[in-house]
């Protein structure tokens, strides 16, 4: 201990967090966590004060996006952990590490009707993976452990610490308080040599294999791995969610994220991902009855769920890779020696999809012309967020992710409004990289003041706002199924006179022309950009459309 004033209940939260390695929390300031703010100074934490809780938690888990380690934000008791909740129900869903450590009305006033009290811990458990209080201040330090010892043990996920305000202004002497040491593991699970034995004859004996690779690879940083064994065995690899870019997309190999070959595989190496609507639940027609697969995961309850698997392993995604590595002798494989380029034909044929009967329409932009035409004109270096419906869509199909944490996008939840606090949080966590936020317009309004946070912050991030007027996606299945729209229409806001409002820059782009020179100055700013793109309102994302239900 360095100072008195760091035995306060609140400077050892900070210190505790400093011991962790963290570097900036996620905020929005109020009285039960002043004890926090004052210890995150005299720790020399970097404190990013957002318009919102919901956007601290998402660009807390836009940080463990980018930078493979839990994220942090601190809200403050009552609505401030009510605000919370849409951010953890996000990364509950995508299976991310990160830690919010909550305010809470004093001990002594519990049941009493204090200010902003409520129970708290019940609202958070469904949505967490641990979640407690503290009733000691000198065990701060034990449960900050054990909130990032949970965060990122197993299945990756989101875990809630909250702590009562009186704790937090309470002193102990430094002889009271310890601080743990020694309390990760480093051992990665592997899975049993039988059931490797089986991966192995299935692998052997398949002709038309492939892999499909989720956020488990992304997790247990095991990229490298993943790439080698692809390979040495010429196995073709589709990514999804948080694994793209651990296989290159512009590989030989590489089938993308939209999974079309898999109506054509009688083998499928399932690592690190689950088989939800994304993937038709992992049942016919994407996947026949009589393809086998290998569900590789963390979590022994994902493998078998939606799809008996032929063989399961459940382990650390990279330590089962070495396993089939040493085990599978490439010279004994049977694969069709045509296969890796049925599946490269199926690829373009996916993102040819998404320009079928796209023509420029009273000189209006089509977003697929308007992803081809960024994805071409951005820096190999760009770390890429995607937010929104139909553009996300568009997107994902036709943009590539080539190095890990590259292209980030929704996720299959779904929940619109996390792309510009996800892009926050990778300015921050990257400032030698180039973020920018692709995004409806409005998904962008859901979280537009965290522009302001960027202007304050002077995180120098590039949003393109692909602006249809309006929720296009629901506008179009509401016209489809009865022939009229209600409560879908916004308007062509002009959000790039806003960021400039704000102080940041803006450009209005109505012609594909205009988008290069708006682009570049956007990037060599130095600040936060806004390029608000006028597109084609009748043009939406034919794939959503899917051979598979989704709901």
């Amino acid at each position: 201990m360095r100072q008195d004033h760091e035995l306060l209940g609140g400077g050892l939260v900070a210190r505790a967090l400093k011991n962790e390695g963290v570097e900036t929390i996620f905020s929005l300031s109020g009285g039960h966590i002043n004890p926090i703010y004052n210890g995150c100074v005299t720790e020399g934490i970097r404190i990013i004060d957002t318009h919102h809780e919901q956007a601290a938690v998402h660009a807390a888990e836009g940080w463990a996006r980018f930078t493979g380690r839990p994220g942090v934000a601190v809200a403050t008791a009552g609505p401030g952990v009510v605000n919370a909740l849409p951010g953890m129900a996000v990364a509950s869903q995508s299976a991310v590490p990160l830690v919010l450590i909550g305010g809470r009305s004093s001990l002594v006033r519990r049941d009493m009707g204090a200010m902003q009290d409520m129970d708290q811990l019940s609202l958070m458990r469904p949505l967490t993976k641990w979640a407690r209080q503290v009733y000691q201040v000198e065990r701060i330090p034990e449960y900050v452990a054990a909130a990032f010892r949970e965060a990122v043990s197993g299945r990756p996920g989101p875990v809630f610490l909250e702590i009562p305000v009186d704790i937090m202004h309470e002193k102990r002497a430094p002889e009271q308080v310890r601080f743990p040491e020694n309390y990760y593991s480093r051992a990665r699970p592997c899975a049993g040599e039988e059931d490797i034995t089986g991966a192995v004859r299935l692998l052997t004996e398949a002709k038309r294999p492939l892999i499909l690779a989720g956020s488990g690879v992304f997790w247990s940083g095991a990229s490298d791995e993943l790439t080698g064994f692809a390979e040495s065995r010429r196995l073709p690899v589709y990514t999804r969610n948080m694994g793209r870019g651990t296989f290159p997309e512009d590989h030989e190999l590489a089938g993308g994220f939209f999974p079309i070959g898999l109506m054509q595989a009688d083998l499928v190496l399932i690592l690190g991902t689950r088989l939800d609507w994304t993937v038709g639940y992992g049942r016919p027609p994407l996947l026949g009855t009589a393809t086998k697969t290998i569900h590789v995961d963390i979590e022994a309850s994902v493998i078998g769920q939606n799809r008996p698997a032929t063989v399961g392993l459940v382990g650390d995604i990279k330590a089962i890779l070495r396993q089939l590595e040493r085990s599978l002798d490439p010279k004994k494989m049977q694969i069709e020696e045509t296969w890796p380029q049925t599946i490269q034909v199926l690829r373009q044929a996916a993102r040819e999809s998404a320009f079928q009967g796209v023509s420029p329409v009273d000189g209006l932009i089509h977003p697929a012309l308007l992803c081809r035409e960024l994805g071409a004109l951005l820096p190999p270096e760009t770390m890429l967020v995607v937010d929104g419906g139909d553009i996300a869509g568009f997107a994902v199909l036709t943009m590539e992710a080539r190095t890990p944490a590259s292209l980030i996008w929704i996720g299959a939840f779904g929940h619109l409004g996390v792309g510009l606090p996800f892009a926050l949080a990778g300015g921050l966590a990257n400032p030698e990289r180039p973020v920018v936020l692709l995004t409806g317009d409005g998904a962008f309004g859901l979280s537009a003041m965290e522009f302001d946070t960027a202007v304050r912050h002077e995180v120098p991030l590039t949003v393109v706002i692909a602006n249809d007027g309006g929720w296009g996606q629901i506008r179009r299945g509401q016209r489809r199924d009865y022939g009229r729209t209600v409560g879908v229409e916004l308007g062509v806001t002009r959000y790039d006179l806003i960021a400039e409002t704000l102080g940041g820059g803006g450009a209005y782009v109505e012609k594909m022309a205009q988008l290069q020179p708006a682009l570049e100055k956007a990037l060599g700013s130095g600040g936060p950009s806004c390029i608000n793109v006028k597109t084609d309102p009748d043009s939406g994302f034919s794939g959503m459309d899917l051979p598979w239900k989704i709901n």
